[in-house]
C-alpha cells in the first residue's frame, strides 16, 4: 500500500478524473449519438426501399392516416390543385454532384384546401451567386406525383439576395411568413417530368454509412481507456517497488552501527569515533585513507539519520554514476 499511497498525487488524481469523464461521455453520449444516427439511417433506407416498391397513393389518404406522418416520408403521393401566384423562394447553399445549386420552392394549394410547399427541383448558381432564368410554375389545374417530405428541425435563416427571398433550410412557418400564407408542416419533392418540375433532386443512397462503426469505436474507447489507465498504474507501482527493493538492498549492505573494521584488521573503529558532520566532498591522502574516511562518515550519518540516509545516499550515488 505504501507505493500506492505515494501515487496519490495531483497529477494522478487529475488523470483519473479525466479518464472517468472520458469514459462517461463515450458510453452515455458519443456512442449512443452515432448509434442513433445509424438507426435513423436504417429507418430512412427502409422507407426509401418501401416507397420504390409501392405505387403512388393520394396525398389526402396519407396525411389523414393515424400515427406519425414521419413514417410515410419518401412515399410517392399524387396531388391535384393549383400553384399559387406568389413568388418562389430559393433554398441556398445546396449542391448536386459537386455543383452549387438553388432549389426552387413554390406554394401549392390542393383541391382539399391544404397549402404546402413544393420543391420543384434545382437550377445552377450563376456567377456572383446570381439566379439564372428558369420556368415559372404553371397556372391552372394540375396533377402531379411527388415524394412526401418532412422538414428538418432547423431555422430557415431567410435573407434577400439578388432580389430573391432565400432560406438556408426548409422551415414552412418561416417561409409562409415570407409568402404571406399558412403552410402545412410537410412539403412535396417533385419527381422528373411532372408539371412545374425543373431538374429533379436525386434520391439519397441507401448505404448504411459509417455511423455504426463510429459508435462501436466510441464504445471501444470507453472500455479501453480504464484498461490503459490500469496498465499504467500497475507499471508505475512495479517500478516503485523495484526502486524500493534496491534501496532496501543498499541499506542492508551499508555498514551497520556497532562497529566498522574499515581501518584494517588491526584497528577497529566504532560509530562514536566518526565525525558528525556531512560527508566531505574531497579528502586528501592515500586511496586507503580516503576509503576509510568515507566509511567512517557513512557510519556516522547512519547513526544519526538511520536508513533514510542510506536510501538517499544510494540515489545520489546512482545519479553520480550516471553523470
Amino acid at each position: 500500500m505504501k507505493p500506492f499511497s505515494r501515487m496519490l498525487t495531483p497529477g494522478w488524481l487529475i488523470s483519473l478524473m479525466f479518464i472517468g469523464l472520458f469514459v462517461y461521455l463515450c458510453l452515455t453520449t458519443l456512442a449512443p449519438w452515432q448509434l442513433n444516427k445509424h438507426e435513423d439511417l436504417k429507418a430512412r433506407n427502409a422507407q426509401l426501399v418501401e416507397s420504390s416498391a409501392a405505387g403512388p397513393v393520394p396525398l389526402d389518404e396519407v396525411i389523414r392516416r393515424d400515427g406519425s406522418l414521419g413514417t410515410s416520408e419518401w412515399h410517392l403521393v399524387t396531388a391535384s390543385g393549383r400553384y399559387l401566384p406568389v413568388e418562389d423562394v430559393l433554398l441556398r447553399m445546396q449542391s448536386v454532384d459537386g455543383k452549387l445549386v438553388y432549389q426552387v420552392l413554390s406554394a401549392f394549394r390542393t383541391d382539399s384546401g391544404d397549402t404546402l410547399l413544393v420543391n420543384r427541383g434545382w437550377v445552377r448558381v450563376g456567377d456572383n451567386n446570381t439566379v439564372p432564368d428558369f420556368p415559372s410554375a404553371p397556372t391552372g389545374q394540375v396533377t402531379f406525383t411527388a415524394r412526401l417530405r418532412i422538414p428538418m428541425d432547423a431555422p430557415a435563416d431567410p435573407i434577400v439576395l439578388n432580389e430573391w427571398n432565400m432560406v438556408r433550410n426548409i422551415d414552412p412557418p418561416a417561409i409562409g411568413g415570407l409568402l404571406g400564407v399558412d403552410l402545412s408542416p410537410y412539403y412535396l419533392q417533385l419527381a422528373g417530368g411532372q408539371p412545374g418540375s425543373l431538374e429533379p433532386m436525386p434520391l439519397p443512397s441507401t448505404e448504411s454509412g459509417p455511423y455504426l462503426s463510429y459508435g462501436l469505436q466510441w464504445m471501444a474507447f470507453g472500455v479501453l481507456a480504464p484498461i490503459g489507465l490500469g496498465y499504467f498504474v500497475w507499471s508505475e507501482l512495479r517500478q516503485r517497488r523495484r526502486l524500493d527493493d534496491e534501496d532496501n538492498e543498499a541499506a542492508e549492505a551499508w555498514p551497520r552501527e556497532g562497529g566498522n573494521r574499515a581501518a584494517g584488521p588491526d584497528h577497529e573503529t566504532t560509530v562514536s569515533e566518526a565525525p558528525s558532520g556531512p560527508p566531505a566532498a574531497t579528502v586528501d591522502g592515500p586511496p586507503d585513507e580516503v576509503a576509510d574516511s568515507d566509511r567512517l562518515v557513512a557510519a556516522a550519518m547512519r547513526d544519526r539519520y538511520g536508513d533514510r540516509f542510506a536510501s538517499e545516499y544510494r540515489r545520489i550515488s546512482r545519479g553520480g554514476n550516471r553523470a
